[in-house]
């Protein structure tokens, strides 16, 4: 690939990650009377995907630490979006749960990504199953190449 187009596909990636950047800092109020940033809202979600998911589960699926999971987890406690609760087969199993608030949030989260990804879900739809696979194939390429570059900085 030359290298001009290249550097046109990297420049339009990189604005697809700044403007979804500018997007994960802002806060919405998913009908609960609380603000939400998004890595709550995502938290949320999974929860709700999968009611009974422990913290290493939840921490894997949102692809963040334990420990991020857990403040997270905190703070949706205490405005009661969230519950734990035991595994009735192991004691020291902590589980979570939607509370009423958590599940109102989820439900206007689900309403939200149904208006507005319905126009990109529109032009997938559009494309041929080898188009998805291929662009499946980019974005764990492109995904790969991420998590290596952040492998040597660590």
């Amino acid at each position: 690939m030359e290298d001009g187009r290249f550097r046109n596909l990297r420049d339009i990636f990189l604005r697809i990650i700044n403007k979804y950047n500018y997007l994960v800092k802002r806060p919405m109020d998913y009908g609960t009377g609380y603000l939400l940033y998004p890595s709550e809202m995502d938290a949320i979600e999974v929860i709700g995907r999968n009611p009974g998911i422990n913290v290493t589960g939840l921490a894997k699926k949102l692809g963040v630490t334990k420990g991020a999971v857990s403040q997270s987890i905190k703070k949706l406690e205490k405005k009661h979006l969230i519950g734990r609760f035991e595994d009735s087969s192991d004691e020291k199993a902590v589980l979570l749960k939607l509370e009423r608030q958590g599940e109102i949030a989820f439900d206007c989260h689900e309403r939200f990504h149904a208006k507005y990804d319905s126009y990109i879900k529109d032009e997938l739809n559009r494309m041929t199953a080898e188009q998805i696979s291929f662009l499946e194939e980019c974005f764990r390429k492109i995904e790969k190449s991420v998590d290596k570059y952040l492998d040597e900085l660590t």
